[in-house]
């Protein structure tokens, strides 16, 4: 009796209907660290949908060999400075950058190890004897720290996002002005008159001030009649989260009844939940554009910010720096900005008539 061909389910036809890289399954697959726990939950509930059964001789093959090869791979230090623990993996904000550097050191041979200890947990001259002592040379500096005093000669090393003041490392960043430039037209085309800008004082710091320039030209530029002043807010890092979030709140919902936008242009991801604990519909009165989509609001229309692309990046410039030891402060740093692309979704009325 000839036995029955059974189809099998690739990673390929998972990563497709999943939204995610092969990398990713992959990872999730073999249990390999960097997929955010509610990536894992997607991928395993997609797989399942599908049918899909590993060749259990493939699995124990792959096991070993990454067991051989786990002590070959070369360390990156991803150099925590967030301070919230396990914040790169429980954060969907977050988690992308992690996962597209995680994917991307493992195809060049290397591991990405977080490192935390920063702040008032360890010295800065104890983070810095510690990365020597385990001979690591290749490090990602975190786009939360402003400045960061390690010893710097011996390392091979690329900033996240802009935010390092000092010392000037190369950086891989979001290309802001281009994202929001891409918003604005966006909306423009689709009929939306009264647009709305609204951000954070880091973003207008990472893109050394030209976001707020290019959100002033365009309200300038635009009809009296359409004109919303754009409103700019600087967290209080000292006040509680909580109480900061409602200070927050209080001055979008104020700013909204003030001027009444059509639609607004912003970063935060509570802009929802506020206008509609304020009585606003979203989409029908107020359209909502948020300008990184990757994760934790996906389902919004806005800009894919390509966070994944970022961390991957940032890999493959410090594993170049490190192979032509080019280590210690850059002469002339480089800065390499990656564009995002427009991403449709349910907090938009498109085409919305004039």
């Amino acid at each position: 009796m000839q036995r029955k061909k059974i189809s099998k389910v690739s990673l390929s036809q998972i990563a497709a209907v999943a939204g995610v890289s092969k990398t990713t399954v992959s990872y999730v697959m073999r249990n390999f660290p960097g997929p955010a726990r509610e990536t894992r939950e997607h991928v395993l509930k997609v797989a399942g949908k599908l049918g899909y059964s590993p060749d259990p001789r493939l699995s124990s093959w792959m096991a070993q060999v990454h067991k051989a090869k786990e002590k070959d791979l070369q360390p990156i230090i991803w150099l925590d400075t967030n301070g919230e623990l396990e914040g790169w993996s429980k954060f969907k904000f977050l988690s992308p950058y992690l996962e597209g550097a995680s994917a991307r050191a493992l195809e060049l041979g290397y591991r990405i190890e977080i490192f935390r200890g920063l702040g008032d947990v360890m010295s800065m001259q104890r983070v810095s004897q510690i990365i020597y002592q385990r001979g690591v040379d290749a490090v990602i500096v975190t786009q939360f720290a402003r400045h960061i005093h390690l010893q710097w000669d011996y390392l091979a090393a690329v900033g996240l996002e802009g935010n390092l003041i000092t010392p000037q490392l190369d950086q891989v960043k979001t290309d802001y002005l281009y994202n929001l430039l891409l918003a604005l037209t966006r909306l423009k085309l689709s009929g939306y008159r009264r647009i709305g800008i609204y951000l954070p004082a880091d973003i207008v710091h990472n893109s050394y001030h030209a976001v707020k320039i290019a959100a002033q030209y365009f309200q300038a530029s635009t009809p009296t009649a359409d004109r919303v002043p754009p409103l700019f807010y600087q967290p209080k890092a000292w006040m509680e989260r909580q109480k900061r979030e409602l200070e927050l709140e209080s001055q979008v919902v104020a700013w909204v009844r003030c001027h009444r936008p059509d639609v607004i242009v912003g970063f935060h991801n509570q802009l929802e939940d506020w206008l509609k604990a304020a009585g606003f519909r979203v989409p029908e009165e107020i359209g909502l554009v948020h300008l990184a989509t990757d994760d934790d609001v996906s389902d919004w229309a806005g800009i894919c910010s390509m966070r994944r692309k970022i961390g991957a990046t940032a890999v493959e410039r410090v594993i170049s720096l490190r192979q032509n030891h080019q280590f210690g402060i850059p002469a002339t740093p480089v800065s390499m900005v990656i564009r995002g692309v427009w991403h449709p979704g349910r907090t938009l009325l498109i085409p919305k008539s004039k």
